[in-house]
């Protein structure tokens, strides 16, 4: 018995057995797509916002650094040997305080010396008024032996040898008294000259202490002990803590909105927290030719945390502008970029990418990113909210 194959019929039953498995596959994946649902998280506790545009002060911005109003260089006056160093960089100082001590053996030995000249000098003119005394009375009782003679010649009372000899003598005692005179005028010269030597050589002396111009702090130190100065060495340089200011760059173009005396507001960054109010104190007559820019200086009020070469920033308010302006706390960094939670209409929290501009007091203006009208979310933190619900 021969039998016959139906290579059909299989066919058939291959193709059958192929479509009942693609098509239950398509039914059991279809059954997980439409039973899926995908909801948003919702979050609570969000507080939101709707930005408006508001009226803001235009205010033009000058950077520059914080300057003491006084500071002094402190140098040598004379030559020595620096023995002590009683002070370092960052010390408060008082005025008259002893900076450095200089060897002062060779400027002590020459204010004696000095003083002894002196000494000698006033004792010198002392002498010298005693001496006129004595020629003055030899002078008064000749004047008056010449005048009596005079008398006795005119009666020929004397002869003429005796009144010659009368004579002589008046005139020899008139001489020592007019030498009296010149004697003592010479050692009263001598006894001032001595006298401005011995000031001097007592004021060079003083050199040898180096002492504080003023109530400040020093900001410099440049000598050690043991080191030899000589009249013009740097020292120390000292500033008066007690006032500072900040010295800006204005364009040129500014010099007719910005008058001494105008209220500016300052910011300075190792104060970035704490708001200043300054005064303009001084300003430049004219502009740089070149930079086409102009200096100021505003006054500063006294803070402990102001010191000299800090950055700084002034405010100098030119009229008002409209701008958006949110909290700080609402801004919220990624890397390098700076954004935003927006909330749109579905509730659906989105970050976007701003552009930030001035920043006053705890409230920030953008730039760009953000419409008027719209929402923000204004106490982000920490959290991840990008395509999350906001809870309303």
């Amino acid at each position: 018995m021969t039998l016959t194959r139906r290579p059909g019929k299989t066919a058939q039953l291959t193709k059958l057995c192929g479509a009942l498995a693609a098509g239950a596959l398509f039914i059991g994946c279809g059954s997980v797509d439409d039973h899926k649902v995908l909801k948003a998280e919702l979050v609570q506790g969000l507080h939101l916002e709707k930005v408006q545009t508001q009226n803001v002060v235009d205010e033009l911005e000058a950077p520059g650094s914080v300057i003491a109003v006084a500071t002094a260089q402190v140098a040598a006056r004379t030559m020595g040997t620096v023995l002590q160093v009683a002070v370092r960089e960052g010390d408060t100082v008082k005025r008259g305080q002893l900076l450095a001590q200089l060897d002062e053996r060779e400027l002590a030995a020459r204010r004696s010396a000095a003083q002894s000249a002196s000494q000698a000098a006033s004792a010198g003119a002392g002498q010298a008024t005693k001496a006129i005394a004595a020629a003055q009375a030899q002078a008064d009782v000749a004047q008056k032996t010449y005048d009596r003679y005079v008398y006795l010649k005119d009666q020929k009372s004397v002869s003429p040898q005796e009144f010659d000899e009368v004579a002589a003598k008046n005139e020899s005692a008139q001489a020592a008294l007019e030498q009296a005179k010149a004697g003592l005028r010479q050692a009263q010269a001598g006894a001032a000259q001595a006298q401005s030597e011995m000031q001097a050589a007592e004021s060079v002396a003083s050199y040898a202490r180096i002492v504080a111009p003023f109530d400040g702090r020093v900001i410099r130190r440049s000598v050690d002990p043991g080191s030899l100065v000589s009249p013009g060495t740097l020292l120390f340089v000292v500033e008066d803590s007690a006032r500072y200011q900040l010295e800006v760059t204005l364009p040129a173009e500014a010099l007719r909105a910005v008058k001494k005396g105008n209220t500016v507001r300052v910011q300075l960054d190792a104060l970035s927290d704490k708001p200043l109010e300054g005064r303009v104190a001084e300003i430049e007559a004219g502009a740089d030719p070149m930079s086409h820019t102009a200096k100021a200086r505003i006054d500063l009020p006294r803070d402990a945390g102001i010191q000299s070469g800090v950055f700084g920033r002034g405010f100098f308010a030119r009229g008002e502008k409209k701008a958006l302006l949110v909290p700080k706390d609402a801004v919220v960094a990624r890397g390098q970029l700076t954004g935003i939670f927006v909330v749109d209409a579905g509730a659906l929290v989105h970050w976007r990418v701003v552009t930030i501009g001035k920043t006053t007091g705890n409230q920030m203006e953008i730039l760009s990113g953000l419409n008027d009208g719209e929402i923000v979310v204004l106490n982000p933190g920490a959290q991840s909210l990008d395509g999350k619900k906001a809870a309303q």
